[in-house]
């Protein structure tokens, strides 16, 4: 009974085997026998527009070229273009977007398949510096004819130096001779160092702004000795008076014309310094100079008439005393 039993089990498989074999060679007959040669509809998608085309065309390439579809280099067919069309197929079309690229100084036309802003730079191994500004913004979706702009920002922290000038004095030296300028300190220019944080966009400076500013080198200041110093000639005292003239000058016997002369008040000192002018006063008025009326009133007043005076003759040669 147990031999019986495995023989039957035996037979079962086998003609399980045998109707396997013939469904699977009846199917491939089958499918090697469809025809698709015929009229047949498939959907086309544009760039995300789905159309419906009837077509006997018999490959993608074909039916692509009978509906006159345009394709550039870089626009995307999916399934591929030798593929053999049948009833109901599906065909992408994913068009490159046409996109003006505006980095390092120069304007790229490129056509991408890429999807945002920030997919296209990395497609074009385009690297951003942290603060570079990127516009419009990376996850912006990229559409025909979109204008990106890169701007390179940088910082950087620069120091310039100007010049202070120097302040110029003047000091009068009664060791130096009268009208003559001496230089006792040569002036220097100081330095005035200032920080800036500068901004540039694409290399060129669009703001600045101060961080600091220090005196790095004080300026010098320059010392004129101005003299005083008088070489002082033959001198007389004696009274002196006045005229109507008003012109800093005086009158003399003693002393020539073009003469300049110190005339002191020897009661209070005061003193005027006057040019020979012309010849006076007379011998026997017992006066040895007349002053203009300017001259006298700044060592007496014109009242009193005359005074007593020490004149002095001034041998420094271009003397004059406006010069001091």
């Amino acid at each position: 009974m147990k031999k019986l039993a495995f023989i039957l089990i035996g037979l079962v498989i086998i003609a399980a085997i045998g109707i396997l074999a013939y469904q699977k060679k009846s199917f491939f007959s089958s499918k090697k026998a469809l025809d698709f040669s015929g009229e047949k509809k498939i959907t086309v998608s544009d760039n995300g527009l789905a159309h419906e085309i009837t077509t006997k065309s018999k490959d993608v390439a074909s039916v692509l070229a009978e509906s006159n579809i345009q394709l550039s280099e870089k626009d995307q067919v999916l399934p591929a273009q030798n593929t053999e069309l049948y009833p109901g197929m599906n065909i992408l079309i994913n068009r490159a977007a046409k996109i003006t690229l505006a980095v390092d100084g120069e304007n790229r036309e490129i056509q991408t398949l890429s999807k945002t802003v920030g997919d296209v730079l990395n497609a074009e191994n385009i690297e951003l510096a942290p603060q570079d500004q990127v516009n419009p913004a990376l996850d912006t979706l990229l559409q025909n004819d979109m204008e990106i702009a890169i701007t390179r920002i940088k910082y950087e922290e620069i120091s310039e130096e100007e010049d202070i000038d120097f302040k110029e004095i003047e000091q009068k030296d009664s060791q130096v001779d009268w009208g003559t300028k001496e230089v006792s300190q040569k002036g220097e220019k100081g330095v005035r160092t200032t920080v800036y944080k500068v901004h540039y966009e694409n290399g060129k400076e669009v703001s600045r702004a101060k961080l600091s500013t220090k005196i790095t080198k004080a300026p010098i200041t320059q010392i004129t000795k101005i003299g005083t110093k008088l070489k002082i000639g033959k001198s007389d005292s004696g009274i002196a008076s006045w005229y109507d003239a008003d012109l800093d000058e005086c009158a003399s016997r003693d002393f020539p014309p073009g003469r300049w002369l110190r005339v002191t008040n020897l009661i209070n000192g005061k003193q005027v310094f006057v040019k020979v002018a012309g010849y006076g006063p007379q011998k026997g008025t017992g006066k040895i100079i007349d002053l203009d009326n300017k001259s006298f009133k700044q060592i007496a007043p014109l009242g009193q008439g005359v005074v007593k005076v020490k004149v002095e003759e001034v041998l420094n040669k271009g003397f004059s005393p406006k010069k001091n």
